[in-house]
């Protein structure tokens, strides 16, 4: 197995039979997964993918993905039901909160947002994964409006307790580490991390890398590897 950081929100997952990709949008002519991109011969290469979108966003979601369903391997998208439907290729999934997919191969429920969209729960291959995609506790408190934060505090707590009574274990979890909201911007991060005791972390939706090694020397010795990112492809495990 490996696991590449691409960019923003964008995570993929290399298994021996599998390829999941997590909220892709930037295309890049000739250029591939070690460069921070996904192309048609990467699907191609993997014989199997599955590609996930969490929410319309234009910083999560393109429509180039698409065209993907005719390169000639099985490629199944897994989309949240709040992205347009128009022109999806056909065996498209859209997902609400609480809902499932199982093909035998890959197991995926859906989970909430703070935001638009909701988030993955994944288990493929002896492996379990959870991509947060826009769900963080947003309080921005640095704009003093403190009936928002009070609101987003609540929201992001009782999504965490739900996620936490239906889930035991993941492997791998990419969570956003966003340092645009000033103060306390990883107290979402950290919430989650004490609550969901995920193996490894790995933060996306951040705003530099230096954000990441920041954030993995604070945990350290927490007992959740955060594994921090240096560059756009970079190869983070296996």
């Amino acid at each position: 197995m490996r696991i590449y950081f691409l960019h923003h929100s964008a995570v993929c997952v290399a298994l021996d039979q599998s390829l999941l990709v997590f909220d892709y949008y930037r295309f890049a002519h000739g250029k591939g997964i070690p460069d921070g991109h996904v192309s048609a011969d990467d699907i191609k290469a993997a014989g199997r993918a599955y590609v996930f979108v969490s929410h319309a966003h234009h910083d999560h979601f393109n429509r180039r993905i698409f065209d993907w369903a005719d390169i000639g391997v099985p490629v199944t998208f897994i989309l949240d039901s709040t992205v347009p439907a128009t022109n999806v290729p056909q065996g498209a999934v859209f997902l609400r909160r609480g809902e499932t997919f199982d093909d035998g191969n890959i197991r995926v429920r859906e989970f909430g947002s703070t935001d638009m969209g909701g988030s993955f729960y994944v288990e493929c291959e002896g492996k379990s994964f959870f991509h947060a995609g826009d769900l963080n506790d947003w309080h921005w408190k640095d704009d003093g409006n403190e009936r928002y934060t009070r609101v987003m505090h609540k929201y992001f707590d009782r999504e965490l307790r739900y996620l936490r009574h239906e889930v035991a274990h993941i492997d791998y979890a990419f969570f956003p580490v966003d340092k645009r909201m000033g103060r306390d911007y990883d107290e979402g991060a950290d919430k989650f991390i004490e609550v969901m005791r995920p193996r490894h972390f790995v933060p996306i939706h951040f705003v530099d890398f230096a954000d990441t090694e920041a954030f993995r020397k604070k945990h350290a010795g927490s007992g959740t590897e955060v594994l921090a990112v240096h560059r756009f492809g970079e190869q983070l495990a296996g």
